[in-house]
């Protein structure tokens, strides 16, 4: 059985208690995004490489069976810093060059035990309330004809 479609708590326990190891769940999530997300687009960017480095050190850390979020794949929106990844508030007008650091949020979920899979799509500059930008657009993933 898989872990995805697993909600958040029932994952990190899985996690916690050995049965599922970090790059196990990153492994299948990212699986699930390469089959699904050509369709819907919800990813500007996957971090698979990074995410199952960051899996790894995971797995290694002494305090695993105390996080909250042990091992749960999050995807963080493009409008939120993330090391080593662009910002792009999805627009190209925007800086290409990495950030230096994470924001709170994204600290506080890795801290926690979470593992950024990716950068999500959003608006471009967040304006508008349908996501289609240079990037493309993304998909309702229950029905393909809406955004």
């Amino acid at each position: 059985m898989t872990s995805v479609g697993l909600e958040a708590r029932e994952i990190a326990a899985d996690v916690r208690e050995g049965r599922r190891s970090p790059s196990e769940v990153v492994a299948e999530h990212l699986a699930h995004i390469e089959r699904h997300d050509p369709a819907i687009f919800a990813f500007q960017k996957v971090r698979a490489d990074k995410a199952l480095a960051e899996a790894d050190e995971l797995a290694a850390r002494p305090d695993l069976a105390d996080l909250p979020l042990a091992g749960v794949p999050v995807g963080i929106k493009d409008l939120v810093e993330v090391t080593g990844e662009p910002m792009r508030h999805g627009s190209t007008a925007t800086s290409e060059e990495p950030k230096d650091h994470d924001h709170v949020l994204v600290q506080r979920l890795r801290d926690a035990g979470a593992i950024v899979v990716g950068l999500t799509t959003l608006p471009e500059l967040a304006v508008f309330g349908a996501t289609t930008s240079r990037f493309g657009t993304t998909r309702n993933p229950w029905n393909l004809d809406y955004t």
